[in-house]
């Protein structure tokens, strides 16, 4: 009767083990599959392989009819000495915006329209936001080019502050 019940238990025991572990034995694992986590989109300048300057989470958002756009990101420089990092918007080829940004050493320099960023003028872009432009980023003699996505305004922490009364 012992024998029979610690085999019941243990076989028991393996089955609950079995059935927990289960649904994740044969799935990837997601922190091994790269994706950018963000509206927008990130491009890097290699030096002797290794990560030298690029663009983080670049977007260019647009708010009500007869505004102009603006364009968010962040633009890092991972080397020992100060770049600067050029970049210029693209629909059909046409440049729409165009910047020449100074970023020190082990530093990032933000882009926007807040207080402590940089801001960048665009000119007056024909897309529909939700479409898809062209961005170049170019460091160091190197460069590359990255899709730019277009928003607007509906997600909240890109609303546009109205300015203050009096």
């Amino acid at each position: 009767m012992r024998r029979s019940r610690r085999s019941v238990l243990s076989a028991a025991a393996l089955g609950l083990a079995l059935a927990a572990t289960g649904c994740t034995y044969l799935s990837p694992v997601q922190t091994k599959v790269f994706y950018n986590a963000a509206d927008g989109t990130n491009a890097t300048i290699l030096q002797d392989d290794a990560f030298f300057a690029g663009v983080r989470n670049a977007v260019l958002v647009f708010g009500d009819e007869g505004e102009d756009p603006i364009f968010y990101t962040s633009v890092v420089n991972y080397s020992d000495e100060g770049t600067t990092v050029e970049l210029e918007g693209l629909v059909e080829g046409e440049s729409v915006f165009t910047a020449s940004v100074q970023v020190p050493a082990h530093s990032t320099v933000e882009i926007g329209p807040e207080e402590g960023q940089q801001s960048v003028p665009v000119s007056a872009v024909d897309v529909v936001p939700g479409s898809v432009i062209t961005l170049d980023v170019i460091a160091s003699g190197q460069s590359t080019t990255i899709s730019l996505p277009t928003l607007t305004t509906s997600l909240d922490y890109y609303e546009r502050e109205e300015p203050a009364a009096g």
